[in-house]
């Protein structure tokens, strides 16, 4: 009788453990502590507290800090654009967030940089997609402006919130493609703001009537938008000559659903770009290597913090980031390529 219980007993053991590791998702390779970086020290540059950018960084970094308990990380919150590229050139900062396409980072930040050879020095490679950053092209509906077309073609006198760097030169870019550009525009009436619109700021200068309209980028939803309820429209970007003009230099279309906030009433069509965790080329392999581990092993607690990490945390996300990247000319760290060569999401 005893022998059979054992049996029996041994049995069941077998298939609770069978059951376990059956129902066990695929997770990161496991590496023993040993054999892994000890006592690192890391900050990660995300952009204005309060911005999805900046929720998104601190979240990367407390799943860094979850990890590996030994590691010392920072994250930090620049302050603006400006304050960005600062710190990328002095070299404060280890990963950042890319805030929007390179080659109109380039065309926009090197004027304003001739001491140094702006593209070297701030030279980058990709760790991880985060998320789509959509264009937000607001309007007060007291301006009675429905399409970007419509501000050029009524030589709309608008005040416009912008950025001093991408933003603004997004906004050149567009006017310039119906034909016109901020210099003509402000023999009309217009005028600018120096304010970056998905901050609590620039739903206070819109809400206010200093400004009536204003161009940034953010993740879906913008978190300062969420609760704005007064009369305001996201302009459609939709002429198929503009949006073939935007995606020659990276970016893609997408659609604002209808309920991503309270003052929409139908969906936006609109373009995005994608966001990633970005590194130095000279950041050693085995750093990046364990912060995509530590990002991957605890990828629930950055989706809970941050929805948009759902559609990037994938196998799918990652294989068409790294296929693109060899078209952008932007490569992925070496650190990355072997964690996602381990994972077997590419070849």
């Amino acid at each position: 009788m005893n022998i059979r219980r054992l049996a029996l007993l041994a049995v069941c053991m077998v298939l609770a453990l069978a059951v376990l590791l059956t129902a066990c998702p695929a997770s990161a390779p496991t590496v023993p502590s040993g054999d892994r970086p000890q006592d690192i020290e890391l900050t990660i540059l995300g952009f204005i507290v309060g911005t999805s950018f900046q929720m998104r960084a601190d979240a990367i970094a407390e799943a860094i800090r979850l990890e590996y308990p030994d590691w010392t990380v920072t994250s930090i919150a620049p302050g603006g654009e400006s304050k960005l590229v600062s710190k990328r050139i002095a070299g404060e900062g280890d990963f950042f967030l890319t805030p929007y396409v390179r080659q109109l980072e380039i065309e926009v930040q090197a004027p304003l940089h001739p001491e140094i050879d702006y593209e070297q020095v701030t030279a980058y490679n990709l760790v991880v997609p985060t998320a789509p950053q959509y264009i937000h092209f607001f309007a007060l509906g007291k301006t009675g402006l429905t399409s970007i077309r419509d501000i050029v073609d009524r030589k709309y006198p608008f005040t416009v919130g912008v950025g001093p760097g991408g933003s603004r030169g997004q906004l050149e870019k567009i006017l310039e493609y119906y034909g016109t550009s901020l210099a003509e525009a402000e023999s009309w009436g217009a005028k600018q703001e120096i304010v970056v619109v998905t901050t609590p700021a620039g739903v206070e200068a819109l809400q206010s009537g200093r400004i009536d309209t204003g161009i940034s980028w953010s993740g879906l939803p913008s978190p300062a938008y969420m609760g704005v309820t007064f009369d305001l429209k996201l302009l459609p970007v939709d002429d198929p000559g503009l949006v073939e003009m935007l995606k020659a230099i990276g970016y893609y279309e997408v659609t604002i659903p209808a309920d991503t906030y309270p003052f929409l009433t139908e969906d936006v069509p609109a373009v995005a770009s994608t966001s990633h965790l970005a590194v130095s080329p000279d950041m050693p392999e085995d750093i990046v290597y364990y912060v995509l581990k530590a990002v991957f092993n605890h990828k629930d607690m950055l989706i809970a913090t941050q929805a948009d990490f759902e559609d990037q945390l994938t196998a799918e996300a990652v294989a068409a980031s790294v296929a693109i990247s060899q078209v952008t000319g932007i490569p992925f760290h070496p650190g990355a390529l072997k964690f996602y060569r381990e994972m077997g999401w590419i070849e």
